[in-house]
């Protein structure tokens, strides 16, 4: 097994809490890395290997398995893409306290924390966040990108396109589709389809605005 490179947005609070699920995994973790040697350091027992750039080192990047804790779908699709460029691999974190069906998949790069559910026939695509206590129902289809905060709920066969973020303590009903790059307020209840690049608030959740443009993901 390599050991797990963990890239730190600069807050820290992601990257500690996929630090915390590796320790619990007993997945070995040699490190992080951030832009700024002022970023807050994921936790005492954890060295600062140096910054962004050993992500463009062929050598580096061979050694390790690398998982980008960011909660920036931009920033963690733009690292994951570089070190899949460059022929590395990225880490998959699931702390042993989230369930993770035989029948559901998930992609490189992705983190379950602690209380999450992906049920069966699921499937998570790269680098996602399926965070604390959030449950994904069976059939569910997440494609890459997705962040899906603290306490979220999906029913059954909902389908949230790239990049989208759903806020803490949503809950979205059966058959939903979520578009690209849109944003589910915290605690909204989503009754119907989210058109991409929007976002949505309340119960049942409607429109409070739409981006000028989706942009093209590669």
């Amino acid at each position: 097994m390599r050991s797990v490179v963990i890239v730190n947005a600069g807050t820290g609070g992601q990257a500690s809490v996929i630090f915390d699920a590796c320790l619990a995994a007993e997945m070995p973790v040699a490190g992080w890395l951030s832009a700024d040697a002022q970023s807050r350091n994921p936790a005492a027992a954890l060295n600062r290997l140096g910054d962004l750039s050993l992500l463009d080192n062929r050598e580096f990047v061979a050694q390790f398995a690398v998982i980008v804790g960011a909660g920036s779908a931009q920033f963690r699709r733009t690292l994951s893409l570089k070190v899949l460029g460059y022929g590395g691999v990225l880490a998959t974190v699931q702390h042993p306290a989230g369930t993770l069906s035989r029948l559901a998949k998930i992609g490189a790069g992705s983190f379950l924390a602690a209380g999450s559910v992906v049920g069966v026939h699921a499937s998570v695509g790269r680098f996602c966040i399926v965070n604390t206590g959030a449950t994904i129902d069976h059939d569910n289809s997440i494609a890459d990108g997705v962040n899906i905060a603290p306490g979220v709920h999906f029913a059954g066969n909902v389908q949230v396109e790239e990049d989208a973020f759903i806020g803490v303590g949503a809950a979205v009903a059966p058959g939903i589709r979520i578009g690209a790059g849109a944003t589910v307020g915290a605690g909204a209840v989503v009754i119907r389809d989210v058109a991409p690049g929007t976002t949505v608030v309340g119960n049942p959740a409607r429109l409070l605005h739409k981006r000028a443009a989706i942009e093209e993901r590669p």
